[in-house]
C-alpha cells in the first residue's frame, strides 16, 4: 500500500497500483479542512481510512498547518485523539 498526494487529495493505492481509497481536503490559508475520507467497500474494516488520515496529519505537521474536518470520520477521529493531535488541531 502507498499514499500519494494529488491536488487536494491523498490517494491510497494497493500493491497492484489500484486506487482503493482517498481523503479529500481544502487548503484554506494555514488550515487543511478534511472534507471526505473513503475506502473501497472490499477494503473497509482494515484501518485504511486511519492510514489516510495519518498521511494528512503528517502533511500538516511537515507544513506547519492546522487541521479541521467536515468529514464525519475525520471529525470523530480528531475528537478521540485530541491529546496526541493538539499540535495540529485548530
Amino acid at each position: 500500500m502507498k499514499t500519494v498526494e494529488e491536488d487536494n487529495n491523498i490517494i491510497l493505492y494497493n500493491d497492484n497500483n489500484e486506487r482503493i481509497g482517498e481523503m479529500t481536503f481544502m487548503r484554506m490559508g494555514n488550515n487543511i479542512v478534511i472534507t471526505h475520507t473513503g475506502v473501497a467497500i472490499e477494503y473497509r474494516g482494515q484501518g485504511l481510512a486511519q492510514l489516510l488520515l495519518k498521511a494528512g496529519i503528517e502533511k500538516a505537521r511537515k507544513e506547519n498547518l492546522k487541521l479541521q474536518a467536515t468529514c464525519p470520520y475525520a471529525a470523530k477521529y480528531f475528537r478521540t485523539h485530541k491529546e496526541e493531535l493538539q499540535d495540529v488541531l485548530k
